[in-house]
C-alpha cells in the first residue's frame, strides 16, 4: 500500500468501529426495550433476553454495516478536508477517484470479510435467537425440537428423524421414520428426500421401507409415494424464517417451490439480499464521497457532508425498496440486481462531472 494510501485509510480505523459500535448499540437498546415488556409479562429471566440479544448480534453487524462503513468512509473523508490535507493532495493533481478508491477498496476488501463470518454464523444465530425468545422466555412448547438445523418429532404411532430444506416442513432430507403400534415397531422407513403433497402423502425418493408384515425385509425404491401420517402444520410449531436458512437451504426451497408450481420470488430475492447487501458499502460509499469532493469554498465541508449523508440514505432507502418488490413478486430479481448496480453508478458519474 502506497504512503498516500495510508494517510487517506488512517482516519477509517477510528470511525468506522464509532459507527459500527453506535448504530449497533442503537439497535440493542431500542431492542431491549421493545422486547423488555414482553419479558416481564411472560415472567422471564433477565439473562435470557441478554442471550437472545447475543444471538442477534450477527444480524444486527449484518443490518448496519454497509451504512457505518460508507459513512465512516464519508466522515474519515471530511476529517481529512477540515485540515485542508485534500486541497494540498488536488493541488498535487490527485484526482477525485483516485482520492476515493483507497476507501473503495478498503470497503470492498472488508465487505469480503463480513460476508463470509455471517454466511457461517447468521443462519444459526437467526434460529437460536428465535427459539431463544419463543420458547425458553415466551414458553411456546413445540411439538418438535430443531437443533443444528436437525428435526426430531415424536407423534402418537411414529417417530421422525429428519432435516428441513425449507421453512414449512414441506420438504426434508435424510428422513427416519419408525411407525409404532402399541409402543412395537410395525415400519421403519428411510428416504434421501421427501416432498410433501396433499393431506398426509409424502413423496419420497430413494426410500428404504421395511414393514412388520413382510418380516421387516427391507424394499428400495428410487420414488415412491406413501402415506406417512403427517402433515407439515404438525412439524413446524417454530417455523424457521427464510433469514434462518442457509444459502443452500434456501436454493433447496426456491426448486421446491418452482417444482411445485408456486412462486419462488421470496427464496430468490432473500438469496439475492444475502449476497448482495454486504457489498452495498462501496455502491453507497462511492456516490457520497463524489459528491462531498464536488463542493469548493467556505462551506464546502458542511454541504459535502450534508450531500453526501442525504444521498447515502436515499440510496439504502432504494435498495430496501428493491428487496421488498423483489420478495413480493412485483420486480424480477434480475431487474432488481440492474437497478442495484446502475443507480449508484449513475450518481457517482454525475457527481465525478462535477468535481472536474
Amino acid at each position: 500500500m502506497k504512503l498516500y494510501q495510508r494517510y487517506l485509510l488512517a482516519p477509517l480505523g477510528l470511525f468506522l468501529p464509532l459507527f459500527l459500535l453506535a448504530f449497533s448499540g442503537l439497535y440493542l437498546l431500542v431492542e431491549f426495550f421493545e422486547r423488555l415488556e414482553d419479558l416481564l409479562y411472560a415472567g422471564g429471566r433477565i439473562d435470557l433476553l441478554l442471550l437472545y440479544l447475543l444471538y442477534r448480534l450477527p444480524e444486527i453487524l449484518f443490518q448496519v454495516w454497509p451504512p457505518a462503513m460508507a459513512l465512516a468512509a464519508l466522515v474519515s473523508l471530511a476529517f481529512l478536508s477540515r485540515g485542508n490535507e485534500l486541497l494540498a493532495l488536488r493541488s498535487l493533481g490527485f484526482s477525485p477517484w483516485r482520492l476515493i478508491t483507497p476507501y473503495l477498496l478498503a470497503s470492498l476488501t472488508l465487505s469480503f470479510l463480513v460476508s463470509g463470518l455471517l454466511a457461517v454464523t447468521l443462519p444459526a444465530s437467526t434460529y437460536r435467537a428465535l427459539y431463544t425468545w419463543e420458547v425458553r422466555v415466551k414458553r411456546h412448547r413445540p411439538a418438535t425440537l430443531l437443533a443444528s438445523g436437525r428435526l426430531f418429532f415424536s407423534g402418537p404411532d411414529f417417530m421422525l428423524w429428519a432435516r428441513p430444506l425449507e421453512p414449512g416442513g414441506e420438504l426434508l432430507a435424510d428422513l427416519l421414520l419408525v411407525k409404532k403400534k402399541k409402543d412395537q415397531p410395525e415400519a421403519y422407513i428411510y428416504a434421501r428426500r421427501a416432498r410433501f403433497l396433499r393431506k398426509k402423502r409424502w413423496q419420497l425418493e430413494e426410500a428404504l421401507v421395511a414393514e412388520r408384515s413382510q418380516n421387516f425385509a427391507p424394499k428400495r425404491y428410487s420414488s415412491q409415494e406413501l402415506d406417512l401420517g403427517f402433515s407439515p402444520e404438525i412439524l413446524l410449531s417454530i417455523k424457521r424464517p427464510l433469514k434462518a436458512l442457509s444459502l443452500h437451504e434456501l436454493l433447496a426451497r426456491y426448486r421446491f417451490l418452482k417444482a411445485s408450481g408456486l412462486s419462488p420470488a421470496a427464496p430468490l430475492a432473500e438469496i439475492f439480499y444475502r449476497f448482495s447487501y454486504p457489498f452495498l458499502a462501496p455502491l453507497l460509499a462511492a456516490p457520497a464521497l463524489l459528491a462531498f469532493l464536488s463542493f469548493r469554498g467556505k462551506r464546502a465541508l458542511a454541504k459535502g457532508l450534508s450531500t453526501g449523508l442525504l444521498l447515502t440514505v436515499l440510496l439504502y432507502g432504494f435498495f430496501i425498496l428493491l428487496k421488498i418488490l423483489a420478495a413480493r413478486g412485483h420486480l424480477p430479481v434480475w431487474l432488481a440486481t440492474l437497478l442495484l448496480w446502475t443507480s449508484p453508478l449513475v450518481f457517482a458519474i454525475f457527481s465525478l462531472r462535477k468535481t472536474y
